[in-house]
């Protein structure tokens, strides 16, 4: 069982860590401003019950390093619900025309979003450690017990 519990928690410890590196990576790039071209709401997609996923899509133009780029990502992952009336403040923040400030990769100038990823990770990186403390110390008793 200590085995287990040492294990689950070392993925998810990876799994944030590595969120975290991501996000942390975000910090080196360059903010510059940008245009919002078009904005709207997909709803052909299906989540994994069927039902209309809402994706929130939006085209914007920056110039970076002298040339005139397109970007398509408000965020790394894409921003999606359920419920359109759950991205209805996103549509009105970024209405066809609004000047914004995006972040751009400068190793890959291509890649840009508008909102970096959080380094919220970091911060609940603690509970999954719990498990495998839990876990060492499950195997610790198991091996030094003292017999009664």
């Amino acid at each position: 069982m200590g085995l287990l519990l040492i294990g689950v928690g070392s993925i998810f410890v990876q799994y944030l860590w590595h969120a975290y590196l991501r996000a942390a990576e975000m910090d080196g790039w360059i903010a510059v401003p940008c245009e919002i071209v078009t904005v709207e709401l997909d709803d052909t997609e299906r989540n994994q019950r069927g039902m209309t996923k809402y994706v929130f899509q939006i085209t914007y133009d920056y110039h970076y390093e002298g040339e005139t780029r397109t970007g398509n990502r408000f965020r790394r992952l894409s921003l999606t619900a359920s419920d359109p009336r759950k991205l209805q403040h996103h549509l009105e923040d970024y209405a066809v025309g609004t000047k914004t400030v995006c972040h751009v990769d400068p190793a890959a100038p291509e890649n840009s979003v508008i909102k970096k990823d959080s380094k919220a990770a970091l911060y609940t990186i603690w509970f999954p450690c719990l498990f495998v403390v839990g876990g060492a110390g499950m195997i610790f008793s198991a091996l030094f017990r003292k017999s009664a």
